[in-house]
């Protein structure tokens, strides 16, 4: 197993304290954990998916505002989701397996974050952290049938959360909008009464 494997399930951690801003950074060391042991189709769907999911969310959240007054759960969080990676880690070598289970660490950081915070952005990334989990998995397992079920799935929770964060969130954009539409009847106003 090499490192890039290793070190994806601390980038999911990240995700877990901090939300959708580590993300991309999730995707992109997934990508290159897919992509090290050769360039197979599965490997590679695997790690162009696994870029999409991470890359879209952030920059669909550009339009809109932040808002972090719902999240109020402890720090507390991301030590839950370690505590629990430990436990895997144990459990799987007890069981006798030699393999990392990077994939699984990675799920469970998602569904800590899924279950653990409120704002329906945090839940959104530990949605697409569990994703990425799944297929990290899949292409560590060369599983392109479960591939192509974690692509169904990515598909189906990018859609759905963004439907949802459209209509909950304020968008940046009318705001500039209405800021303009105010200045161009200023103009005119300012022009006559010279």
């Amino acid at each position: 197993m090499t490192l890039v494997a290793i070190l994806v399930p601390m980038v999911a951690l990240c995700v877990v304290a901090r939300g959708v801003g580590f993300l991309l950074p999730a995707g992109v060391v997934t990508a290159l954990a897919m992509l090290m042991d050769g360039l197979t189709p599965v490997q590679e769907a695997g790690a162009t998916l696994a870029l999409l999911f991470a890359a879209l969310p952030p920059f669909f959240l550009t339009r809109y505002q932040h808002d972090a007054t719902h999240e109020r759960t402890g720090a507390a969080v991301p030590f839950f989701a370690l505590a629990l990676m430990v436990l895997l880690l144990l459990a799987c070598n007890h069981a006798g397996s030699t393999v990392f289970p990077a994939g699984l660490c990675t799920m469970v950081a998602g569904l800590v974050a899924v279950v653990c915070r409120q704002s329906m952005v945090w839940q959104w990334a530990g949605l697409l952290t569990c994703i990425e989990g799944v297929l990290l998995s899949a292409v560590l397992g060369h599983q392109p049938v479960v591939l192509g079920v974690a692509a169904l799935a990515g598909a189906v929770v990018l859609l759905l959360g963004g439907m949802c964060i459209h209509r909950i969130m304020p968008r940046v954009v009318p705001v500039r909008a209405a800021g303009q539409r105010g200045r161009r009847t200023e103009q005119p106003g300012g022009g006559a009464g010279a």
